[in-house]
């Protein structure tokens, strides 16, 4: 196992069953990775289970930088055909593109760490990138996944680069669902996403929106309690 990519590791997997718990490890760990890269300017641009590796004990890196560039620098995304269906539609489209490119292909690593699938696998690569950019396909998302999950992954792979989450908030809100996990295994059963205002109020709406995760599995078990006692 040591050594081998993430998309090798699914591949032998059933379809829908790495559990929950290493979904939310390998995607936090690849999250804090691609977190540190930013914090160095660095844009990865092929972020893909292929690129990642998995030690023996399920540690994560994030590898094949060949594409990468500094943010300051990065042309387009001409010719990078092999990772269509990873890629932002403002990569495919060769617009002016920001590390939001590497969120985008993050929600997708997460869609695989769900199915063990590959993204449009239906599909050409090149029929891939014509229905993401064109008609804002994305991977459909399994009915069993978690609400909490799939309110993360919509917002990472959204269309508009400026409604995806950075990295930071991406581990941070991937950590409190690891804990309120750990608190409480039926966590996502009574997950509610929280409301998305797009208003003018961001940084306020966001500080909200961590005292609320940090809130959660105490708001849960009083809510359950309350409900309870009816």
């Amino acid at each position: 196992m040591a050594g081998g990519s993430l998309r090798k590791y699914l591949h032998q997997q059933e379809p829908h069953s790495v559990p929950i718990e290493l979904v939310l490890k390998l995607a936090l760990d690849i999250a804090r990775g691609m977190s540190y890269l930013h914090s160095q300017g660095i844009l990865h641009r092929d972020l893909k289970s292929e690129n990642i590796l998995l030690g023996a004990d399920m540690s994560v890196k994030v590898a094949d930088f060949g594409i990468s560039c500094l943010e300051s620098q990065c042309g387009s995304g001409k010719g990078f055909t092999g990772t269509y269906r990873w890629m932002a539609p403002e990569m495919i489209k060769e617009k002016h593109h920001t590390r939001k490119v590497d969120v985008y292909s993050f929600g997708i690593v997460m869609w695989e760490l769900l199915t063990s699938l590959v993204p449009f696998s239906e599909m050409t690569p090149e029929q891939a990138a014509v229905a993401v950019a064109l008609k804002n396909a994305r991977p459909p998302l399994p009915a069993s996944c978690p609400v909490a999950i799939s309110h993360l992954i919509t917002q990472c792979w959204a269309t508009n680069p400026d409604r995806r989450p950075q990295f930071d908030d991406i581990a941070a809100i991937l950590e409190s669902y690891k804990e309120a996990l750990d608190e409480d295994p039926s966590f996502f059963l009574s997950y509610i996403p929280p409301p998305m205002h797009h208003h003018h109020h961001h940084h306020h709406h966001h500080q909200h929106h961590q005292r609320l995760l940090r809130c959660f599995p105490r708001c849960i078990t009083m809510r359950r309690s309350a409900s309870l006692n009816v």
